[in-house]
């Protein structure tokens, strides 16, 4: 090959245009033609090379030969991360030289001999040892990172920045001849160029890769991920033929490596438009990221084709754009964090918002339980404020209310007044008593509402007060009061619950009330209110049998009306009815708690005294006597006088069912009716 040298009048250094002659096989040699001027400056010259992937290169000018430098054997005096391979020339060289280039290897290269100054090398020398440093800090910088990110996100993405910063430093230090000068790592040396050829190749992969998941496609069974899963098995059988370390295939990969090189970054370009394409985070810089990458790996090829001049921009210009990448694709991830904590917010925000909802969901169903329960077997007069309590103490724990009162008035003919926690309920009264008139037009509103709660001589608010109305048909009416201390009101889910629960409540208390009253006239005489037929004949048969268990007596008394058909004649039924209302009011004011009392049929009623015997009995039956024979009640302004005749048997020893004792009493009653009316016959022996 021929070399042309021009000297410069100026002083510069020479210029050096190179044909190289370097043939396909193990052996190229270049003969250089320069001239050196004599300027007396004693700075040395030095031939420049940039660092290939050869065996080894020296120069050799008739008996005098430089020292050989290697990619692979890397020289101790090189100094740490040199980039390039510097040949001294002897001093005494001045005026036109020809010296030959020898280098030894598989990779076929356009070598760029520069001739220069000793000092503008090392400069030169210092820029790529700079370059090389920041590149190689930034993705050592940047795994790191990643790995702190994954330890403390745990996501799969920051692992495979990871891997993929890892792979990338391996990478772009044995393209440029660093990795064989770190103990422990010159074993990659072994494979030679092919050992940088798999590096690379499996750079290729892990981008692939690593953009798949980037753009969310790892997930999908889609086109894309096909493709690039089939082009990243490609390149792995790629580098497992490397590692195989055949020289036939070295020397076909070398001529073919930029293909697979080039065909995955022009895969990872598109994966990149379509992630813009679909608004992925940080998807825009790295795509124009990836165009410069794919630039700069054009311009270097051309170089080394001897179709550019080798630079530093173009010897380091794509290493720079692909640690620009990774550091955008780090960001990008780290941007992602931000958005995996607000789904991981929403989520937990979810899950809280469910589980308090399932918590309300069981509070309520416990409510609905124990107010069936409960309520089936109470009386009328703590029907009302065993529910309120219920619906205070399931209430309270889901709400932030340090009070909680349930005030009615008039609801199912009471009022009530139910304050958890308990205390101060004479004042409380006093205060509910002066806002009687308020807190019932609140009520009837229907709406429930919020007021600030002040105390005397202070400007702050104390306290909120929510006052959630009670569906209650008027006149009655009644309010659910909460109370929560500071000037944070009640949200508008807190006040529905409340509001639910409270309508819960009332729900099960008008279904009680009204399965109280059912069963209640199902027992009553409609006329009377007295217990019926039915009803007076299971508690005679259960007295008989306890009293029997015990050993007590139970005494029945029969009381029958005296001349009642004369008194229906007279004055018609309807005074009739009027005459057995007043006397089966009387009847049951003259009896004391636990005696029980029904009316037995037409005009004739019935009292059982369980625990009583014959004296005893016959002296209520007196006091019952006296006390009809003692009304005065009227009809149409006319004076009615009434009297009853009574019968009274005892239960004896031997008997346990209730037969023939009122058998007896029914005599006894007769007796009374036969000896004249208006007295009490008490059932004698003969009756037995």
């Amino acid at each position: 090959m021929q070399v042309s040298v021009v000297a410069l009048p100026d002083g510069s250094p020479p210029a050096v245009a190179a044909e190289v002659v370097q043939a396909r096989d193990a052996h190229g040699v270049a003969l250089l033609r320069f001239e050196l001027p004599q300027d007396g400056t004693g700075s040395r010259w030095v031939v420049r090379l940039q660092r290939e992937a050869v065996e080894s290169v020296w120069l050799q000018r008739d008996e005098w030969r430089s020292p050989a430098l290697g990619f692979f054997a890397p020289e101790a005096e090189a100094g740490a991360l040199p980039s390039s391979f510097l040949f001294a020339l002897p001093a005494d060289w001045v005026g036109p030289v020809e010296v030959e280039l020898h280098s030894l290897g598989n990779a076929r290269r356009v070598l760029h001999p520069q001739v220069m100054r000793e000092a503008q090398a090392m400069r030169l020398e210092q820029h790529g040892v700079a370059a090389s440093a920041m590149i190689y800090a930034s993705l050592f910088t940047i795994g790191l990172l990643a790995l702190a990110l994954f330890s403390a996100a745990r996501d799969r993405m920051f692992l495979a920045l990871f891997a993929f910063a890892g792979i990338a430093l391996l990478a772009l230090s044995a393209v440029n001849g660093h990795l064989y000068q770190v103990p422990g790592l010159r074993a990659f040396a072994f494979w030679r160029v092919q050992g940088v050829i798999a590096l690379v190749m499996l750079l290729c992969a892990a981008w692939l890769q690593m953009l798949l998941q980037y753009a969310g496609m790892h997930q999908a069974r889609s086109r894309w991920k096909r493709v690039v899963d089939g082009v990243s098995l490609a390149l792995v059988v790629l580098v497992a033929l490397c590692l195989l370390n055949v020289p036939q295939v070295a020397r076909v990969l070398v001529q073919v490596q930029v293909v697979p090189f080039g065909l995955a970054l022009l895969l990872g370009l598109l994966l990149l438009i379509d992630a813009v394409r679909r608004r992925t985070l940080m998807a825009w810089p790295l795509a124009a990221l990836a165009v410069l990458t794919v630039t700069g790996v054009v311009l270097l090829e051309l170089s080394t084709r001897g179709h550019l001049v080798d630079t530093m921009v173009v010897r380091y210009g794509y290493q720079l754009a692909i640690v620009v990448g990774v550091a955008i694709l780090a960001v990008g991830l780290v941007g992602r964090i931000g958005e995996y904590r607000h789904q991981r917010d929403r989520e937990l925000l979810a899950r809280a918002d469910t589980e308090r909802r399932m918590q309300r969901e069981a509070a309520r169903s416990d409510l609905v339980s124990e107010l069936q329960s409960r309520l089936r077997s109470l009386p009328m007069a703590e029907l009302q404020a065993t529910a309120f309590r219920l619906l205070i103490d399931r209430l309270m724990p889901l709400l932030p209310a340090e009070r909680c009162i349930v005030a009615t008035q008039g609801y199912h003919g009471q009022d009530q007044l139910v304050v958890e926690p308990a205390g101060g309920l004479d004042a409380l009264r006093t205060q509910l008593g002066r806002r009687q008139l308020a807190l019932k037009r609140q009520a009837a509103n229907g709406i429930a509402l919020q007021q600030p709660v002040t105390e005397e001589g202070q400007a702050s608010i104390v306290a909120i007060e929510a006052v959630v109305p009670l569906q209650i048909r008027g006149p009655a009416w009644g309010a659910l009061l909460l109370h929560r201390k500071g000037a944070d009101g009640f949200t508008t889910e807190e006040l529905s619950l409340a509001s639910d629960f409270a309508r819960q409540t009332l729900l099960h208390v008008d279904q009680a009330a009204a399965a109280l009253q059912l069963r209640r006239s199902a027992e009553l005489d409609a006329l009377t209110g007295s217990f019926n037929r039915r009803t007076i004949d299971h508690w005679l048969s259960r007295s008989f049998i306890e009293g029997a268990r015990e050993r007590q007596p139970v005494s029945v008394l029969f009381i029958d009306l005296d001349h009642f058909k004369s008194v229906n004649d007279r004055h018609g039924h309807a005074c009739g009815d009027h005459c057995l209302r007043e006397v089966a009011l009387a009847l049951r004011g003259a009896l004391q708690e636990g005696d029980l009392f029904g009316r037995y049929g037409g005009e004739e009623f019935i009292v059982i005294l369980p625990g009583r015997g014959g004296a005893a009995a016959r002296m209520v039956a007196e006091q019952l006597r006296m006390a009809v024979e003692n009304l005065r009640p009227e009809w149409n302004g006319q004076p009615l006088r009434l009297t009853v005749s009574v019968g009274v048997a005892t239960r004896l020893e031997h008997e346990d069912s209730p037969e023939a004792t009122l058998e007896r009493a029914d005599r006894a009653l007769y007796s009374a009716k036969a000896h004249g009316r208006n007295c009490v016959q008490v059932a004698p022996a003969v009756f037995r």
